[in-house]
């Protein structure tokens, strides 16, 4: 599938949105982890596939500064990982193990019981993409001008909006970490579709107030990956921003 190596760009921004006090959101690049930040203005990073790549966003559940410390610590294990990861059982074992990790630490710290964060990105290989999800963050591939959702969704099942605005919910059946009794099961999916591909990454800040066909309209009129990421930002603070929003577009070549 493609061509062996070649390269990614990734343009990210990661804010506390409108309403909430502090950004519990952090995003991973490869090596590269944005986190506890007030991005207004996008960053971009390219980075070469001659060795495993992993973009990914995370957003913190949890009280207090929990949902801060879980999804911080799991973009961090991402980071320090991302060049090791080959195949999709590694990131399976690895998002595993980032859930034990994250429960233990709330077990030893009362205050942050219950602690969690979601998780959704891609691996990329130089031969081959895969894309991972667990909770509600969402990857979607740009296919052809139009959004397609990859990652699935771990919420409850919805009835359809009359107005045509997303039904979003703020119950999560999984995370990494949280309080949840039953095993987590990652999503973990190759994309079979060839390169050049590119894919946009998002905590649920952004996609339960902005439409996929808001978002597909903005990413299409954008004239670069920055203002496609900076015009979806301010399309979720105009909706409201009552959550922390993390954007990110990763293109290969």
């Amino acid at each position: 599938m493609g061509v062996a190596g070649g390269e990614v760009t990734v343009t990210a921004l990661t804010h506390r949105g409108a309403v909430r006090p502090a950004n519990e959101d952090a995003v991973v690049m490869g090596a590269l982890t944005v986190a506890s930040a007030n991005m207004t203005m996008p960053v971009r990073s390219v980075l070469p596939l001659s060795e495993p790549v992993v973009v990914a966003v995370a957003d913190g559940l949890g009280g207090h500064a929990a949902g801060e410390i879980a999804s911080e610590h799991a973009v961090h294990r991402m980071a320090e990982m991302s060049a090791r990861l080959s195949s999709p059982d590694d990131v399976d074992i690895l998002l595993k193990n980032i859930d034990e990790e994250i429960k233990d630490h709330a077990t030893q710290h009362a205050e942050f019981s219950g602690m969690g964060t979601t998780v959704a990105g891609m691996l990329l290989l130089p031969d081959a993409n895969y894309w991972f999800n667990v909770g509600d963050s969402r990857t979607y591939r740009i296919e052809g001008g139009q959004l397609r959702q990859l990652s699935e969704d771990d919420s409850p099942p919805l009835p359809p909006s009359d107005s045509g605005k997303p039904v979003t919910t703020n119950f999560i059946t999984q995370s990494l970490g949280g309080s949840g009794s039953t095993a987590m099961t990652p999503h973990v999916g190759r994309d079979t579709e060839p390169d050049p591909s590119a894919w946009v990454m998002c905590s649920d800040g952004l996609s339960d107030l902005v439409s996929t066909e808001v978002m597909t309209r903005i990413i299409n009129e954008a004239g670069s990956d920055e203002a496609a990421v900076h015009a979806l930002w301010q399309a979720a603070m105009e909706g409201g921003g009552r959550d922390n929003i993390s954007i990110m577009i990763a293109r290969r070549v």
